[in-house]
């Protein structure tokens, strides 16, 4: 089964997060309640579906819904958001309404549509046919949204939320996208931070640094968050670092890697970090992948990271 769907993958390819940026101002917005996307509430000790329990596919925002019953679902069955019922009706709803209205379009920037995702989905991911959300209290205003494998996280107060709210959702939707198509069942993600956070940040469209400017940053050597500097425009590098790959490769080609690295978690025997601090996973996915450069020439992971600023500077 392993082999015939790696095959697959190559094929389909010859055819063709804690840490994450906030944007968030003080400057709120409040679209008229009767623009938000039609649905009921329910309650798990009727229906059966309970909020996911898994830690390893949650965070310390998204687990914030773990007892709770209630739950809005929108006409639709795509959307489920979670939360105690000291919340507002229309907080529950505006969640539902981000989410159901922003996901189709961030599935577009991965050359994917909503059954396609369904089926690439993890199978070890709770509700493949569903996007979770949860309104926790443990997402602050000042971040507003944070995502897991399993759920979507909101701030529970509507009252908070801000004018970059559809920017935001996408970068987050972006995140749990990646990690339903990159990992199976690890407890941790297999993403190096520069690639996850630039995926996120060209998605949703927000700024990337000009090419020109590449060494005013290193972002490869951004693996996990305790590498990053604290530096705002480290993110706008973040986007031009995977930026580049895309442009050379297509965006179909980042959604094959991301599902070669879910194929080598699963069944691969690629576990741990090489010495770089990068898992093997994604490492064997990149080499695998048949990458170029921007002069089309075979791209390996390691040259990436080691000519990241000759091939940026020869780019432009």
């Amino acid at each position: 089964m392993a082999n015939s769907k790696a095959m697959l993958i190559l094929s389909v390819f010859a055819m063709a997060l804690t840490g994450c940026k906030v944007t968030a101002t003080d400057s709120y917005h409040h679209p008229d309640s009767d623009d938000f996307i039609s649905g009921l509430f329910f309650d798990a000790r009727d229906t059966g579906r309970h909020f996911p329990t898994s830690s390893w596919s949650l965070t310390s925002a998204t687990e914030a819904c773990r007892n709770e019953s209630l739950y809005f679902e929108t006409d639709s069955s795509r959307v489920r958001v979670y939360g105690s019922p000291a919340y507002s009706e229309t907080s529950f709803r505006a969640a539902a309404s981000e989410l159901e209205r922003r996901i189709d379009g961030v599935l577009s920037r991965f050359q994917l549509r909503w059954p396609d995702f369904v089926e690439d989905r993890s199978a070890a991911a709770p509700y493949p046919r569903q996007v979770i959300g949860c309104l926790s209290p443990n997402v602050p205003s000042s971040e507003f949204v944070s995502a897991s494998m399993t759920a979507v996280a909101f701030n529970p107060y509507y009252g908070q939320w801000p004018y970059e709210t559809s920017q935001i959702v996408s970068h987050e939707l972006a995140h749990f996208v990646q990690e339903n198509l990159s990992r199976y069942d690890s407890s941790y993600t297999l993403l190096p931070y520069w690639f996850a956070e630039g995926q996120a940040v060209v998605v949703a469209g927000e700024p990337i640094a000009p090419a020109y400017q590449h060494f005013d940053y290193d972002p490869l050597r951004d693996v996990t968050t305790d590498d990053a500097a604290r530096t705002p425009y480290r993110f706008e590098h973040y986007g031009l670092a995977y930026r580049y790959l895309e442009k050379a490769n297509g965006a179909l080609a980042m959604t094959v890697l991301l599902e070669m690295a879910q194929l080598l978690d699963w069944d691969g025997g690629f576990y741990g970090e090489i010495s770089t601090g990068e898992s093997r996973a994604f490492v064997e996915a990149f080499n695998s992948a048949s990458l170029v450069d921007h002069r089309n020439n075979y791209l390996s992971f390691q040259r990436f990271r080691s000519d990241y600023h000759d091939l940026l500077n020869s780019s432009y």
